[in-house]
């Protein structure tokens, strides 16, 4: 987090302090920006009594996301902006989400994980192949994240950036991780390149940066080219984003903003007022080590408590994604053989002709996950039958013979 962006949060008319509350301790305390933004020794490599500070090679990049970031804060508008500034502002994006601590003790935690996985089977954790990174490492990762942060760019780009703002009386927070991560959509995952995924950063207590997926976008456009008054919130913010002025939202979505940057964030959490007594009086907010963990060897992805009740199909293509309820499943049919009673959406997936994946839920709990397929429909069964299978046929009939009929209820 630079002194810059936390400037935009100060509590004070010369922008030197800050409010900031300790999600480890529960403390809620006044310091300086200064303090606030800063770590020492963070961007210093220390070695064999040598000092090598590289807090120097993000000068440029830093300058460049201040001044964008003032301009939007002062017009409270993306209108003006063009491809100069939209890059700038992706860079801003990688940039942040790159450099922060908690990125860069992620990859020490999953070696640790990894250490323990192979200790339990038997490794010798003392064989110097398996010695965890030091902090030196760490902090070459974070230069080298930073050198080759162009794909992380790339993945901002491809997202559409708005603006949203309080109506009411709320505030935004920042924190020490301040790109987050949300999805809409009860499946959707939480990473760049997720579809459906919405990424987040806190520009000032009133204005918020959000980028939107491509699919996302569709949606609004949807909307609006339907008339009619309905989801008129909803309209808005479609108008909003597409004209680049900031959308008015109320006081319980700015908390769910919020309580997204809490969840997300490593430690500390900082705000123009001291505004933390609500997390104070509720059970402590838990210091965040990772970003990611490893699963336990040997158990499936964990539940979606989002995901609506009975079986659901979850499906990807390189463009969009849906959700196709299920009326029943063909245990013993190929691939994932079911019936929908949603035609006009089985349609249009069946027009995809190479899927990315599907996933079969029943309820929260994934029961199957098939890459690199196509939905055939069953006329010959009735209306909404269908069946996922590989789009490559001889990896299709590879897979009727090792597999054989597949019970896909649970239990």
């Amino acid at each position: 987090m630079t002194q810059a962006q936390l400037r935009h949060f100060a509590r004070d008319n010369g922008r030197t302090q800050i409010h900031v509350f300790d999600k480890s301790t529960s403390a809620n305390f006044t310091s300086s920006i200064l303090n606030a933004g800063s770590e020492n020794d963070f961007n210093t490599i220390i070695e064999v009594g040598e000092r090598l500070n590289f807090e120097a090679m993000f000068d440029k990049v830093d300058s460049a996301g201040a001044a964008i970031v003032a301009q939007i804060v002062e017009r409270r508008s993306l209108s003006w902006m063009r491809e100069a500034q939209v890059t700038a502002l992706a860079d801003l994006g990688a940039v942040q989400l790159l450099r922060t601590k908690l990125a860069r003790e992620t990859p020490g935690v999953l070696a640790e994980e990894m250490r323990e996985i192979l200790g339990s089977f038997g490794a010798d954790l003392t064989d110097p192949q398996f010695a965890p990174p030091t902090e030196t490492d760490a902090k070459r990762g974070t230069i080298e994240a930073f050198l080759k942060r162009a794909r992380h760019q790339n993945s901002f780009l491809r997202l559409m950036p708005g603006l949203v703002e309080p109506a009411g009386l709320a505030r935004f927070l920042i924190s020490d991780h301040p790109v987050v991560f949300s999805n809409p959509f009860p499946y959707g995952d939480h990473a760049l390149q997720a579809q459906g995924v919405l990424v987040h950063l806190p520009l000032s207590p009133t204005l918020l940066l959000t980028w939107h997926c491509p699919t996302v976008v569709a949606r609004f456009d949807h909307l609006l080219s339907n008339e009619g008054e309905e989801d008129a919130a909803l309209r808005a913010y479609g108008r909003g984003l597409h004209s680049g002025e900031p959308t008015a939202i109320s006081d319980d979505e700015v908390d769910r903003y919020n309580a997204t940057q809490i969840a997300q964030s490593r430690r500390f959490l900082f705000s123009h007022a001291p505004i933390f007594d609500r997390l104070a009086a509720h059970p402590r907010p838990s210091q965040r080590e990772a970003l990611v963990h490893l699963g336990k060897m040997g158990e499936g992805p964990p539940p979606r408590s989002r995901m609506p009740a009975g079986w659901n199909l979850v499906i990807h293509g390189q463009r969009d994604h849906c959700l196709l309820h299920l009326e029943e499943i063909d245990e013993a049919g190929e691939g994932i053989t079911a019936r929908t009673s949603d035609l006009a959406l089985l349609d249009s997936a069946a027009g995809d002709a190479r899927l990315d994946y599907v996933k079969l839920y029943d309820g929260p709990q994934q029961l199957r996950h098939l890459g690199q397929v196509t939905l055939e429909k069953l006329a010959d069964r009735g209306p909404g039958w269908f069946r996922a299978v590989h789009f490559d046929e001889s990896l299709r009939a590879f897979a009727r013979q090792i597999d054989g009929p597949r019970s896909n209820k649970p239990g």
